[in-house]
């Protein structure tokens, strides 16, 4: 168990060293904003833009599967289902986070 954490403690303090490192080089680039007002509005926009299109990404969903009513079997506690639909909300997500970036 201290073998685990002492690999652990050095592993977190070798990736603090590289993140200083690389922080230390960023210059910024044509991006970066200057304002603080400008980065919530941005960071607002791009949640709602990022719900959006996760609602639609199940609404397409659940019109992809038409033998299958979602919304019936997730009140019914069918976790296969749940398993499944949360699998789309969750693969869109990373999709539209990356994209974003």
């Amino acid at each position: 168990m201290k073998k685990k954490l002492s690999q652990l403690g050095a592993g977190a303090l070798a990736l603090c060293a590289l993140t200083n490192d690389a922080l230390a080089q960023y210059t910024g680039g044509e991006n970066q904003p200057k304002l603080l007002g400008q980065s919530l509005l941005a960071s607002v926009i791009f949640a709602a833009l990022g719900m959006v299109l996760v609602f639609v990404a199940v609404k397409v969903f659940d019109k992809a599967t038409p033998r299958i009513d979602i919304q019936k079997e997730l009140l019914n506690n069918n976790i296969a289902v749940a398993i499944i639909t949360s699998a789309v909300v969750i693969g869109v997500s990373i999709i539209v986070a990356a994209s974003i970036m």
